[in-house]
């Protein structure tokens, strides 16, 4: 059941017929993470103490004091302050207390270690890392199990390198022998073909400045800067899993 149910996201991405569906999937990811502690959760002690001692990533602790959820985000804030200085407290001391050089030195390698081990496990990074292996296992999965599926996605417009890597990456645990070789052969000439599509799309569109082809049509290459860049790096990736 369980399989199942996570079918049903991966087909709708596809039938989008997005540059990268994994893209579009990892961004409801988030969205769906930053509600979660934008909402009725802050005030749940399990995950005010998750918050406390993991916190978030750059990136996510702007999206959520952005957000316009104040209260939550200054709850959070608050406590997660508190453990940081209750954390560094030690450190800190011992930077306040340096005598000289090597003391000042020590104090601040000190301090940088606890940094270090402090601004680890985004929380929001982590849900979506495990969105991601989900969505990954079960791309290959259907590519296995269902012809219809595969010959859906043979005809899609691939996806971004970032997620093509991973995908192949997975594939190779969540396939038998046989499958993975024509799951990677089958895969690639996709990524292939709209990698080439792209890079056509780019071309004419520097080619579409000059003068001389001001008059012609864009040949639906407006954006192709955009999905270019989309198709090199992707939309939405986890930023920071481990920070």
């Amino acid at each position: 059941m369980k399989i199942e149910l996570e079918t049903i996201p991966v087909w709708d991405g596809l039938n989008s017929k997005s540059e990268c569906f994994i893209c579009d999937l990892m961004g409801e990811a988030q969205k769906h993470a930053v509600s979660f502690y934008l909402g009725n959760s802050v005030m749940n002690p399990e995950t005010r103490v998750k918050v406390n001692e993991h916190g978030f990533c750059t990136k996510h602790w702007q999206m959520l004091s952005t957000a316009n959820k104040a209260q939550g985000v200054a709850l959070m804030s608050d406590t997660y302050l508190a453990t940081t200085r209750s954390k560094a407290e030690g450190a800190i001391n011992a930077l306040l207390g340096a005598k000289n050089p090597r003391q000042a030195k020590k104090a601040v390698l000190s301090f940088s270690e606890v940094m270090e081990k402090r601004e680890q496990g985004c929380l929001i990074c982590t849900a979506m890392e495990e969105r991601l292996k989900r969505y990954l296992y079960t791309t290959c999965y259907l590519w296995g199990e269902d012809p219809t599926f595969r010959e859906a996605l043979a005809s899609g417009k691939g996806f971004c390198l970032h997620h093509f890597h991973l995908l192949l990456e997975t594939a190779s645990v969540a396939l038998s022998s046989a499958d993975y070789v024509a799951f990677v052969r089958s895969v690639t000439q996709t990524e292939v073909e709209n990698l080439d599509r792209i890079a056509k799309d780019v071309s004419w569109m520097t080619q579409k400045y000059k003068s001389e082809n001001m008059d012609k049509s864009w040949n639906g290459c407006e954006d192709a800067h955009k999905r270019g860049v989309d198709k090199m790096t992707g939309r939405h990736r986890v930023t920071d899993p481990v920070r």
